[in-house]
């Protein structure tokens, strides 16, 4: 007869330890020794002969009862599996009830229940109970666990939740073709009203929607363009309501662009402005396709197929032919519907003023005239109108438009002094008047009649050049480079005037010459100007016969600034991505900033790779996805405006790409254990109205809530009614009114255990032994 030790892969810190390895019927005695820093005590007595054999004890009562929803005439109960089992498979649970002021406790359900939540029905609405429920195994009926509290049978109220877990998602990008299927979990009491909602759109005639007391869905087939946009998901009822918004990207050709609006329509030419399609079918917009044809013709003739921007000049067009113009939009997946003019527009402007009146002898009847601009289309007569010299109305003179370039005016009163002035008309209307004639007095020198004939001469003013554009800026200079005009009027341009002016909104101030000397090229670099001033510039041509244009167009507000550098910083970090945001600089140089370009580098690597190679970015802030995780990566970013790229910024501290942060342990006890955990580095641009904390059971895959209430509005909770030999592991994510965050790392395996204090004289572990008989 021995004693032999019991192997333990651990000091035993309890005052309990199961014991296996036995021999199924053999009797076994124990004893036990305990151990602290001085060394091991004298053996405990023995304990009684204990002869190895299956248990026949019933199970102890059921951890936790309590009480997850209340009707008028229902109770709806859960709990936690006993601790102990009794050594058998608990085959089920019996429910028993009472009113609370009577303590006559009976039996709720004819057969064991095997699910460990149950609800009781066909109670009296108002009428106070209690509860309690035992666990059932082979050996019999075990203890009971009892519902602290007497509960009320009443309606229980509460505001719809929509039920978020970690598979949600709430951008889903389908190809043109498939079938897009949208999912949401909700609660609330009473049942809420479930609506679904998009903008500007039916959802009756393309989607079908299923809804029944807890979930809905919305199924669209055969997605195309036109199905792309925020599906917004509503549950209401009398305690409130809850919206969450769903983004659909259906990947597909774009849509047609906007409405198509032209400008300077001329006899040979006209501009054409669009806006872009409200649906880019998922994908950056490459360019646009411009077309057009002839009101008499059915075939279309492409006029641009790669125009980058939204607007183009028309050119080479047949003077009084009616065009049709349309434009489309093409991505990588393809060309998109085209946006149509309904009319067709006749390529033609108003005539230029004439130029000069001029008052000849009557005995005059003809005189030669130079060319001039007719706007395209010929001029079919001319207005004539006069005024006395000391007043201010002008009274039209014919009543038909004069078809020659001279005209008589009669029944004038004679010695007083007149002024007169002329308008053009063509197909496209009536010019501005003409500068007036040089005071004439109507007087007779030959006859009686009073009359006076004057000559119309019109002379040439080219076209404004096209609009400066700004190609550099710096400190103290803008370059501009711009279009000639599209009409010389009918002699050479020789040169380009360039003027500029302090810019403010009112338009306020004087143009000033920035060229001494003609200059002959399309370009042209202002200096000295001073720094963080705003400017605006224009320009004028001048032909050969010594006639200058009208101002083109000016630039905007221009200022004298380089782009300046700024920081990056992270925002956020996961597994496989890093959300970066960078401040916007001090100066965008001048022109508006319309791209920012942005780098990565790995900490082993020399090399820098771009991230945004396929699209735009607009805004300051990035989410980088496709990292390594445990990689470090710097970034940097460069801003773009219409003068070029600017220097990078400095490149940004090491962010390393992980998992966020697990719950970390406070505190433990036999049967709880405490948790806290950090504040999200980065708040999804709104503020954190709390937490989702879930843990599960050692060898179980299930997650849970361990919380009664949807969020935790503090960092740190404790865990209740856990088993004592059992690990558990937790994770947590963070809410805003956007949604729900990822969750978190997992914890490692925690057990909740009493934590012993540093008394000297406290055991440090016990060490059990057996006698085998």
């Amino acid at each position: 007869m021995r004693w032999v030790k019991v192997s333990s892969k651990r000091p035993i810190a309890e005052n309990r330890y199961r014991v296996t390895g036995l021999i199924e019927g053999n009797e076994y005695e124990f004893r036990v020794m305990a151990e602290n820093a001085a060394g091991v005590g004298p053996p405990s007595d023995a304990s009684k002969l204990i002869k190895c054999r299956e248990p026949v004890s019933p199970p102890s009562a059921p951890n936790v009862v309590k009480v997850t929803d209340t009707s008028k005439t229902s109770v709806s109960l859960e709990w936690t599996k006993p601790v102990f089992d009794g050594g058998m498979e608990i085959i089920g649970y019996i429910i028993e009830m009472c009113k609370a002021d009577l303590e006559a406790w009976q039996k709720v359900n004819a057969e064991t229940v095997l699910a460990t939540k149950y609800t009781v029905v066909d109670l009296e609405a108002g009428e106070h109970y209690k509860f309690r429920v035992s666990a059932v195994n082979g050996a019999g009926k075990g203890e009971s666990c009892e519902v602290p509290a007497s509960v009320q049978t009443v309606d229980r109220l509460s505001a719809p939740e929509i039920d978020i877990d970690a598979n949600f998602k709430q951008t889903h990008i389908v190809r043109a073709g498939a079938s897009i299927r949208l999912f949401i979990a909700f609660s609330g009491k009473p049942v809420p009203t479930a609506v679904w909602s998009k903008a500007d759109a039916n959802l009756s005639l393309r989607a079908d929607i299923q809804t029944t007391d807890s979930f809905s869905t919305l199924t669209v087939e055969e997605c195309n363009r036109n199905d792309a946009g925020k599906y917004v998901f509503t549950v209401e009822n009398n305690s409130g309501s809850k919206s969450i918004t769903f983004t659909v990207k259906v990947l597909d050709t774009p849509g047609p662009p906007g409405p198509i609006t032209f400008k300077d329509v001329t006899r040979g030419s006209i501009t054409l402005m669009w806006d872009a399609p409200v649906l880019d079918g998922g994908s950056r917009i490459h360019h646009y396709i411009v077309e057009k044809r002839e009101a008499s013709r059915r075939s279309w003739q492409v006029v641009s197929s790669k125009c980058t921007r939204q607007i183009f000049k028309v050119t080479d067009l047949a003077e009084g032919v009616p065009y049709y113009y349309r434009v489309s939009a093409e991505n990588e997946y393809g060309v998109g519907e085209p946006c149509e003019l309904t009319e067709p527009i006749i390529a033609t402007e108003e005539p230029a003023p004439p130029k000069r009146l001029d008052i000849v002898d009557t005995t005059k009847s003809s005189v030669v005239l130079e060319p001039y601009h007719d706007g395209g289309s010929r001029v079919i007569g001319y207005w004539v109108e006069k005024k006395e010299r000391n007043t201010i109305l002008w009274v039209k003179e014919n009543k038909v438009p004069c078809c020659e370039c001279n005209y008589k005016v009669t029944g004038l009163v004679e010695g007083l002094e007149y002024q007169f002035r002329t308008y053009a008309l063509n197909a496209a209307g009536v010019s501005k008047a003409s500068e007036a004639s040089r005071p004439v007095v109507a007087q007779n020198p030959v006859g009686n009649s009073k009359r006076i004939t004057f000559l119309i001469f019109c002379f040439i003013s080219p076209d404004p050049p096209g609009r400066p554009e700004v190609t550099d800026v710096t400190r103290s200079t803008v370059s501009l480079s711009w279009s000639a005009p599209l009409y010389d009027g009918g002699s050479k341009i020789i040169g380009y005037i360039i003027e500029r002016k302090p810019y403010n909104e009112s338009g306020d101030g004087r143009w000033l010459k920035c060229n001494y000397t003609i200059v002959s090229e399309n370009f042209f670099t202002v200096t000295a100007l001073s720094e963080d001033e705003a400017y605006e510039f224009r320009v004028l041509a001048k032909n050969a016969a010594g006639v200058i244009s009208k101002g083109s167009e000016s630039t905007g507000a221009v200022i004298c600034a380089q782009i300046t550098h700024y920081i990056v910083e992270r925002l956020s970090v996961g597994k496989e991505h890093i959300i970066i945001q960078w401040t916007k600089p001090e100066s965008d140089g001048g022109s508006e900033i319309k791209d920012y370009l942005v780098d990565k580098r790995e900490r082993k690597s020399l090399r820098w790779t771009r991230v945004n190679r396929d699209y735009t970015i607009y805004d300051t802030r990035l989410k980088v996805t496709g990292l390594m995780e445990g990689s470090q990566y710097q970034f940097r970013v460069t801003a773009v405006n219409a003068a070029g790229n600017s220097e990078p910024s400095e490149a940004s501290q090491y962010m390393l790409c992980k998992e966020p942060s697990s719950p970390r342990v406070v505190d433990t006890t036999m049967h709880s254990i405490s948790l806290a955990w950090s504040k999200p580095t980065y708040d999804g641009g709104a503020d954190i109205l709390g937490y989702v904390l879930e843990m599960k059971e050692e060898g179980t895959e299930q997650w849970y809530r361990p919380h009664t209430t949807p969020t935790l509005r503090n960092a740190e909770f404790t865990v209740t009614g856990l088993k004592t030999n059992q690990k558990y592991q937790f994770r947590v994510a963070a809410t805003n009114v956007n949604g729900m965050s990822e969750f978190s790392e997992s914890s490692a395996e925690i057990e909740p255990v009493e934590r012993i204090g540093n008394l000297k004289t406290q055991c440090k572990y016990l060490s059990l032994s057996l006698l085998m008989i």
